[in-house]
């Protein structure tokens, strides 16, 4: 039971068996935003007669696997590309989206893109991160942001584990374990956000390091 997730994830029709990677992934995002100060109202307060915002994850996905594109979708594709090490065509992000699951840290929306949440906002999405991975038990989870994300995520005391020393091409890259409620550890590797100055056939030596493509 996810009590305290407001914005609910997107889970691919083939996320329990892996789909194409053979393995669960959960792909971790920061925020949505929206400029519509009328909708940001209600954003985060769940179960407000003014919502309706509870699938907009789930409605962002659709929208982007039927061919939608705008400012954001760039991320997503360079994001997956570095998943499977080649140029994605519409059918092969299908396959890769109905593969995962993603979801997006905050359970508020940010005005505009690249703004960070205030420190409550973040000790509320720690509790609702926790919820949806004791929920979708994954088992590796690729956060968006080597920084503000991966630094604001829940610590010690709520399951995490520093994992041993990951170097590609002499660059460390953060990265750890989640211990979960029945015992499982979910992997975590932190990657650069997609939306700028990710270059996705480098970051596929790292992501290759956890998973590999079925073909």
């Amino acid at each position: 039971m996810m009590e305290h997730v407001f914005f609910e994830p997107w889970v691919g029709k083939d996320y329990q068996t892996g789909g194409i990677f053979d393995k669960k992934i959960l792909v971790l995002g920061e925020s949505h935003y929206c400029g519509n100060l009328e909708c940001m109202k209600a954003c985060g307060i769940l179960n407000s007669p003014e919502g309706g915002c509870e699938e907009f994850t789930h409605k962002m996905m659709i929208e982007y696997l039927n061919g939608y594109t705008n400012t954001w979708t760039p991320t997503f594709r360079k994001f997956e590309r570095s998943l499977v090490n080649e140029v994605t065509t519409l059918e092969k992000s299908n396959d890769i989206w109905n593969s995962v699951a993603f979801y997006n840290f905050l359970q508020i929306a940010m005005e505009r893109a690249r703004k960070g949440g205030e420190a409550k906002d973040y000790e509320v999405a720690r509790i609702a991160f926790l919820e949806v991975i004791n929920e979708l038990q994954p088992d590796v989870i690729f956060t968006w942001g080597t920084s503000r994300l991966y630094y604001n995520m829940p610590g010690i005391n709520d399951g995490w584990e520093y994992g041993d020393e990951l170097v590609i091409d002499g660059w460390k890259v953060p990265n750890g374990y989640y211990k979960l409620q029945n015992g499982k550890r979910s992997r975590v590797i932190a990657v650069y956000h997609p939306s700028t100055g990710y270059s996705w056939n480098w970051w596929y030596k790292v992501i290759s390091t956890e998973v590999k493509v079925i073909k």
